[in-house]
């Protein structure tokens, strides 16, 4: 099999060459200890089997953050045959820096001058051939957009691998100029002369372990030195006195000056631009889009767009998935398995089905949200949000890119964890994917429009926009405390960031990142999330046998219920049963007190009049979830219409008879009498702060352990289980001396 290393600077459109490559059939996942994208896709080329390896966008190859060293990791402690490297054919000076270090590697390269089609409207001209001459490689015009130069850029690289199948390392060709060279082959001499550095010089190319020796690069030192014990400290000392000396500077400055002058004299010799300006209409946007006061105005009003077809979009059909497996899937394998014993019936219909139910609930909303956000990153506006919101969040220890997260948080908190992947550090990352759990995702209003329209009729709107306020503050706050930790503390001093070129999205690139990363949270979702999903079907099962009265959850309930008492909220039971199956979702808080305050309502009910035998009609039901389906896809389209209405369904307090349908009876009077007394209110409020700040649901606990690991996830949820704890105790006991 061939491996084929697809490298490239950020915002050169490799995304948009290796979906034209894989046809849709990319394989996602992670580099193993990291949370960074891993892209490959599997093909046979020519009668080759090839594997090519899309590797994150980097600038260079120093190490110094974890995408450039997953990339130098792979490159050189792989068996890559080949490298593409993806330049942007109209910014070959910017590009062709990481070029210089890609050839010092001394692998076989290929070049795709990629953004063929802006090249021609811009009336650039190479002189192609001299160019591949001086740069040492073929080159091939590409366009991810049309598909141009795609399969002769697979070809080639296919060729050269076989031309070097048995060749280590190629000899490094972009020269520096004399003096430097001289330093160079002086080190290259002492390693080939030393039988001690026989190992370290079959491994790597010669060229490049005298460079990083001269670069005293620390990364490649401390490597080396613990993979083949050979301290190279010492070896190209004189060498390094030598260019100190000569330039006056650090080395590693002196060689990437001489790579810089290399590359602009291969340019200026090679490239003829025209006098049109490729960031013309690029610069006109900008004027507005990140003008001080209209660049705010615009921003928000593209956010509410975004919000409204997402949210809005999706909740048709997320509805349609969840009576899909509520009302279709779960109807007709319980008639299946009629005659089983009790617990396994439930097992499989409550314990698996309706779990695996509650993951591909949220599927429709991860395909809203991964399609516009890579609308706004394909576009290039993405850049510009981090540009626009930077100031404000360096006071809190985030780098501006950490606000489009917490914006998702607001829909939903799994997207926004996952969505913290545009963020380049990792402790960054994980300070932002902290907060976004602060943030009043979407599952938590049915719980605060219940106990709102409960015991705050009057003012119910107010006191859930007030839950939303509290949660922004307490993130705001926790990012402030958490920043002054080294786990936390990311470099967010400055932002050093590429404003490129806007571009029209081309809807494949878009389709395929969609369809790739849902499915990629349909495989994690599907795993771990679900096994704690059925843990807490166990729980909630035995040894009652389904009376959730005289389950395990209700027995430990009871036992906990007065640690809970200071809260308020605990005067009963059923509060604090019901934040355990909130980790399944926190609206099942609405279902769990719909099934144990109307037990004994339904009970009587159902003494009075003969339950009622469910039909079966296979082809009729069928038939009803594809129109259901149609229906579904209608209802999302409308949603169109509240872009105009300045309307967003998603924040929407729910109506008294939705939330009767979600409990399944008259609920808001048996909520009432929950708490009884004259400090009803501030027990609902108390609750409301729990319910706000405790630790989120399953999925997006999975979320975090996959994206950050164990430790994030635990230490997170030891403070998600103090903190509302705190936070609500202390609210009742001062809200009680008050009143």
């Amino acid at each position: 099999m061939i491996k084929i290393a697809f490298v490239g600077n950020p915002n050169v459109g490799k995304t948009a060459l290796i979906n034209k490559i894989s046809n849709a059939s990319l394989k996602m996942g992670n580099w193993p200890g990291v949370t960074i994208e891993k892209k490959e896709v599997f093909f046979k080329f020519e009668n080759e089997e090839v594997n090519l390896v899309d590797l994150p966008g980097i600038y260079s190859l120093t190490a110094n953050t974890p995408e450039e060293l997953v990339s130098r990791d792979f490159i050189l402690e792989n068996d890559v045959d080949v490298i593409i490297n993806v330049v942007e054919s109209t910014a070959l000076a910017k590009n062709l820096y990481l070029t210089a270090l890609l050839k010092e590697i001394g692998k076989p390269m290929v070049m795709a001058l990629n953004y063929h089609d802006e090249f021609k409207k811009l009336n650039y001209q190479l002189d192609k051939e001299v160019f591949e001459k001086q740069i040492g490689m073929e080159t091939v015009f590409t366009s991810g957009k049309t598909g141009e130069g795609v399969n002769e850029i697979i070809s080639k690289a296919v060729k050269l691998a076989k031309l070097h199948k048995d060749q280590a390392h190629i000899p490094y060709t972009l020269a520096f100029d004399n003096a430097i060279e001289e330093d160079i082959t002086s080190v290259k001499k002492t390693l080939t002369n030393n039988k001690e550095y026989n190992k370290l010089t079959e491994k790597y190319p010669i060229d490049w372990i005298a460079i990083k020796a001269l670069e005293e690069d620390t990364n490649f030192l401390a490597t080396v030195k613990v993979n083949y014990g050979i301290d190279l400290r010492n070896t190209a000392e004189k060498e390094i006195k030598n260019l100190k000396d000569r330039y006056d500077m650090d080395p590693a400055d002196v060689i990437a000056r001489a790579r810089y002058g290399a590359i602009r004299g291969i340019v200026s010799a090679n490239l003829k631009k025209s006098d049109i300006n490729k960031f013309a209409m690029t610069d006109k946007i900008d004027k507005i889009l990140l003008n001080k006061f209209f660049g705010i105005l615009s921003f928000l009003l593209i956010v509410y767009v975004m919000f409204v077809l997402i949210f809005d979009g999706s909740a048709p059909f997320i509805d349609w998935v969840d009576g899909f497996f509520s009302n279709y899937i779960i109807k007709y394998v319980g008639k299946l398995i009629e005659g089983t014993p009790g617990w396994l019936n439930s097992f499989i219909l409550d314990g698996i089905l309706a779990s695996v139910g509650a993951v591909l609930t949220f599927v429709p909303l991860m395909f809203f949200i991964y399609f516009f956000m890579s609308i706004l990153e394909e576009s290039g506006y993405m850049a510009r949000v981090a540009f626009l919101m930077n100031k404000a969040m360096n006071k809190v220890g985030l780098s501006g890119k950490a606000f489009i997260p917490m914006l998702i948080g607001f829909g939903c908190t799994v997207p926004a964890i996952y969505s913290t992947r545009t963020l380049e550090d990792e402790k960054t990352r994980r300070l932002t994917g902290f907060i976004t759990t602060f943030m009043s995702c979407g599952a938590r209003l049915p719980v605060y429009s219940l106990l709102a329209a409960a015991f705050f009729s009057k003012n119910a709107a107010l006191v859930i926009v007030s839950m939303y306020v509290i949660g922004v503050l307490f993130a705001l706050i926790m990012a402030y405390i958490l920043k002054r930790f080294d786990y936390f503390k990311g470099d967010n001093t400055e932002l050093l960031i590429e404003l490129p070129p806007y571009r029209m999205p081309s809807f494949k690139v878009v389709w395929n990142n969609m369809f790739s990363k849902t499915m990629m949270y349909v495989k994690r979702a599907t795993t771990i999330i679900l096994g704690i999903l059925i843990v807490i079907w166990f729980f909630g099962y035995f040894p009652s046998e389904g009376n959730i009265q005289e389950s395990y959850l209700a027995k430990a309930a009871k036992v906990v219920q007065p640690v809970f008492k200071p809260t308020g909220f605990a005067d009963r039971w059923e509060p604090v049963a019901s934040l355990v199956p909130s980790v399944i979702a926190k609206e099942t808080v609405v279902a769990f007190f719909g099934q144990v305050l109307l037990q004994q309502q339904e009970e009587e009910a159902v003494e009075g009049e003969e339950e009622e035998a469910e039909e079966y009609n296979f082809l009729a039901d069928t038939f009803g979830q594809v129109k259901d389906l149609g229906v579904a896809a209608i209802d999302s389209v409308k949603a169109l219409v509240n872009a105009v209405t300045f309307h967003v369904g998603a924040f929407e307090p729910a109506d008294e008879e939705t939330l009767q349908e979600d409990a399944g009876g008259d609920i808001i009077p048996a909520v009432r009498s929950l708490w009884s007394d004259d400090l009803g209110p501030v027990r609902a409020y108390s609750f409301m702060l729990f319910v706000l700040l405790v630790v989120p649901c399953a999925v997006a606990l999975g979320a975090l352990k996959q994206e950050f690991g164990w430790k994030m996830m635990l230490m997170e949820t030891a403070i998600l289980l103090v903190l509302p704890y705190v936070v609500s105790t202390l609210f009742f006991n001062i809200a009680k001396l008050i009143m």
